[in-house]
């Protein structure tokens, strides 16, 4: 199993070469969609990649799923499971009262702060917990 340090390296390399953006602006606290200014279609190869170089994709098709699955009709269950999933399946590491939206409840600004908890910091961690399991 690879090292922080060796993740963080590799996850760059690729980020760079997907995105295109200058290797100094790869750091953990980078945000993918905000800072690097990724698309839908750029996460997605970078998930293919990700299943290249570490034997396993990052679940994309999970994460558009959690997406869409709090709307303007979500119920306080809906948003708390949608939180949960970013910890469980995505071991994602987030105060969750600094999650913007949650109350009062707006669905955008969820969005949008659930989207800048992808970091690439956030990346390692998915891939050294998937790693470890």
């Amino acid at each position: 199993m690879a090292d922080r340090a060796e993740i963080l390296e590799k996850l760059t390399e690729i980020i760079v070469e997907t995105r295109g953006v200058d290797e100094e602006e790869c750091t953990e606290t980078a945000t993918l969609f905000d800072d690097l200014g990724l698309e839908s279609i750029d996460f997605l190869e970078i998930s293919f990649r990700m299943e290249e170089d570490f034997g396993f994709p990052f679940p994309t098709d999970d994460l558009g799923a959690l997406l869409t699955s709090v709307g303007e009709n979500s119920t306080t269950a809906d948003v708390n499971k949608a939180l949960d999933s970013l910890s469980t399946d995505f071991h994602i590491k987030f105060d969750r009262d600094g999650v913007e939206g949650v109350d009062p409840f707006d669905s955008e600004k969820l969005r949008g702060s659930v989207l800048k908890l992808f970091t690439i910091g956030a990346l390692v961690d998915f891939v050294q917990a998937r790693s470890e399991a």
